[in-house]
């Protein structure tokens, strides 16, 4: 599976990070699955060079503060990109970024943003991730403050490139 264009992420930091990056390295190890930073997608699959969507990032920080995201407990889909993730609580300051950057990038069609962080890309039987949440704990309670935007290129998993943070200002 791979993305395409570009995609806006919100990135954890320190402890956070730290946390869900051992978990998604591990889970990823156990069953075979693409190891992928920690990170809640604030918009996906933009097909923009990389100079537009430098350009309209920076527009989008432009003014923007400091918010927190709050993690919660674990669901899963039979979606590639969301086997099994963290559900994040959709704040009205998360949902406003969501909706500034629909505005920026000239995205229309998507109706509901479902912020999460996925813990394990696949194609997993429902049992397998029951049996994940049993063994991981199904809250996995976490919060951080978001100051800023993670601009990567899509493509294939192992592909994935950061091009650039931008931080609010």
């Amino acid at each position: 599976m791979k993305s395409k264009g570009f995609t806006l992420w919100l990135m954890p930091k320190g402890k956070i990070y730290k946390k869900f990056t051992n978990l998604i390295n591990k889970l990823a190890k156990e069953y075979s699955a693409p190891e992928f930073k920690p990170h809640v997608t604030l918009l996906g699959d933009i097909d923009l060079s990389e100079r537009e969507m430098i350009k309209r990032t920076k527009m989008l920080v432009s003014g923007k503060r400091i918010f927190s995201i709050t993690l919660g407990q674990i669901d899963y889909e039979d979606y590639f990109f969301r086997t099994l993730f963290v559900k994040a609580t959709l704040t009205e300051d998360l949902q406003n970024l969501h909706n500034r950057a629909k505005e920026v990038f000239e995205i229309k069609g998507i109706s509901i943003y479902m912020p999460h962080l996925s813990i394990l890309y696949g194609n997993y039987p429902e049992n397998v991730k029951k049996k994940i949440i049993q063994e991981i704990g199904g809250n996995q309670e976490a919060q951080w403050g978001v100051d800023g935007v993670v601009l990567m290129k899509g493509g294939e998993i192992r592909d994935w490139r950061l091009i650039k943070e931008f931080r609010f200002s």
